[in-house]
Formats: C-alpha cells, structure tokens, sequence
C-alpha cells in the first residue's frame, strides 16, 4: 500500500494569531513586523493577511516600502515569537492526537504519516477534515491541508489549499498532476533555481525530461537533480521523520474561569503529572502556562537544577502564583512544559 500522507499549514500563523485574540482587527490588513531597532521604521514584514497581500503587503518586505504602502490603511503590530510559539504547541499538541508519526517542519506547518490508519486516500481524506474540524473547535485557528501519497505531493496540495481548504491527489491520479506541475510549485525550488531552470527550457516538472542530465546537474547539483528525477517517476519517499522533542508538555482545562489558586492547583498538579508521565528524562526548566478567559496566553519559566515531580509542583506553584499577581484576568486553561531534559540513568547505563 502506498503512503498517505497529511500536511497541516497554518494559515499566514502570526498575523491570524493577532486576529484570533484581536476580533477588532477582522476585515483589516494586519501586517506582523521584526524590526531591527535601527530607526523607529526599519526592518522587515514577517507575515501579512491576505487582505494586506492584496495591497502588495507580503513577507520579506522592508518595512519602510510596506509603511508606505499600508498608510492609513494596515495594521502594523510588533512580531511576539514567545506567543507564537505557545499558540503553535497547542495546535501541534491537537494534530499529534492523529497520528504517531508526526514531523514538525516549523513553527506553522506539518506532516503526520495515517498510512496505518487507513486503507485509501478517502479515508485520510476524513481524517484530515476532521483535524482541521479539531483545530478550528479548540483554538479558531484555520489551516489548510494537502493530502496524498508522500510528502512532497501533500505540502504542494496545501500550498494550493490555501486559504483554509482541503486538497488531495490519490495513486490514480498521481501521473496527470505530476504533468501539471510547474517547476516553481515544486517545494525546494525557489525562485533563483526556477528562474534558471527556466533559461534552459524547464518551466514545467515534466519538462526535465527533456534536458540533458549534465545540464541539470551543472544548475542543480547531485541531492537536487536526484530529487525531482524521483519526483517526476513517481519514485520520491523520504519519510515523515519525527522530530526529537525538545519540549513535553501538557495543557488541562478547569471546569470554569477563575483566579482562585486553590481552584486552579488540582488542575495544575493534574498537569504536571501528565507532562511528566511523558517526559523521557529530566528536566531543567518547567514553565507554567495560563490561558485566560479572554484566550491570551501568559507564560512564566524557570531554570535551575534537574527537577523531579515533588520539585515541580512546587516551582509551577510559585510560577502560578507570578502570573495571578502580574495578570488581573481569570484563568481557563493552564498547562506545564518541561525542558532541557537529561537523561533519566540507570544502573544499566554504567554497564
């Protein structure tokens, strides 16, 4: 049986995020920035809606060229990687729910393999409406999902999904889209390398048949060439490869919001149990996470010796404790993330 493949890309993440948790800025361009700290104007444009793009606003612009494109118009908020970035866990801790084999490729997208979930495409296809269903119903977020027979096909599909849509490509229909490709939808290939390829008359997949291998080879190199050859005989199966997790964690929902610690802590020790349930060695740093009733997220973290689970009680406790006195909202969800983890040893690891 061939592989079935699922991609999950989160719908241009940062500038959605700001509109999940900012309901006055539907209908706008929103435009997430990094700026550099040079002058109060520079810097780059991270991620923009897709209201903002139909103005000209897209990722990689210098902010002084988007300010004036923008003026009066979009909405220029500070790029917040920390809030990304517990938003991005939380949809990660949903789609990992799907599958056992699952590869993080950023902060915004990902692959899970349904292969043993399923017997045909129509079946991962279900499987991946009722992810994006999941993800929607817990966090508002909207994806758009590719799916297919590897992992190349999937994230092509995603990419033309979008926004917030569903495309997929069966065994049966895998040589006509392979004829339909152009070489700069190919994942890999960026505009340097499709302007070049091109020059030399390669404007669709299919149409590296037709050059000669030295050619190619001189433009792509040996890892490059021997990926699209694969891709175009239908040959291509690199793997969904799981990511070493770097952070464990766990996130509880408390049966009403509330900012009385006594409430809050059976859920908080519920967390620290789960997390560390799943955590394959010990840790060094325990963060606490609150969501409060407005849907922000609030984080606050410590460093220090390894941690067991008696210790961390303790630390989330006081981290809590942080968040109830620097933040005047109620709690909904709270959550534990264990990292920099060593080892657990044991007596056979001296032997």
């Amino acid at each position: 049986m061939n592989d079935l493949i699922i991609f999950i890309d989160f719908d241009y993440f940062y500038a959605q995020v700001e509109e999940i948790f900012n309901p006055d800025l539907k209908g706008k361009p929103v435009v997430v920035c990094v700026y550099s700290g040079r002058t109060e104007t520079s810097g780059a444009v991270a991620t923009s809606n897709y209201i903002a793009r139909e103005i000209g606003i897209k990722s990689g612009m210098p902010l002084p060229n988007a300010l004036k494109m923008g003026k009066d118009k979009a909405v220029f908020l500070p790029i917040r990687r920390d809030f990304y970035k517990d938003f991005s866990d939380k949809v990660m801790e949903i789609i990992s729910s799907f599958s056992d084999v699952m590869e993080i490729a950023s902060i915004d997208e990902a692959y899970i393999d349904v292969s043993d979930k399923c017997h045909d495409i129509s079946e991962a296809v279900s499987i991946a409406r009722e992810l994006k269903q999941k993800i929607f119903k817990e966090t508002s977020l909207r994806v758009s999902i590719g799916v297919s027979i590897n992992k190349v096909f999937a994230k092509i599909l995603g990419d033309m999904a979008k926004p917030d849509g569903i495309k997929w490509i069966g065994q049966d229909d895998a040589d006509s889209f392979l004829q339909s490709l152009k070489i700069k939808q190919v994942p890999g290939i960026g505009n340097v390398l499709s302007r070049k390829l091109n020059e030399v008359g390669v404007d669709f997949l299919r149409d590296i048949k037709n050059i000669k291998k030295e050619d190619l080879l001189n433009i792509l190199g040996n890892s490059k060439y021997k990926y699209l050859i694969d891709i175009i005989n239908n040959n291509y199966n690199a793997p969904v490869t799981g990511r070493v997790k770097k952070n464990f964690g766990k996130y509880v929902t408390l049966n009403k919001d509330t900012r009385d610690i006594n409430s809050i802590k059976p859920y908080l020790t519920k967390a620290v149990d789960l997390a560390f349930d799943k955590v394959p060695g010990i840790p060094s740093e325990i963060s606490v996470i609150a969501i409060t009733e407005d849907i922000s997220i609030i984080s606050r973290s410590y460093t220090g010796m390894r941690i067991d689970k008696k210790n961390a009680m303790q630390i989330s406790t006081n981290l809590l404790n942080k968040i109830l006195e620097d933040d005047p909202r109620n709690i909904r969800r709270i959550g534990i993330r264990l990292g920099k983890l060593t080892k657990n040893e044991s007596l056979d690891d001296f032997f």
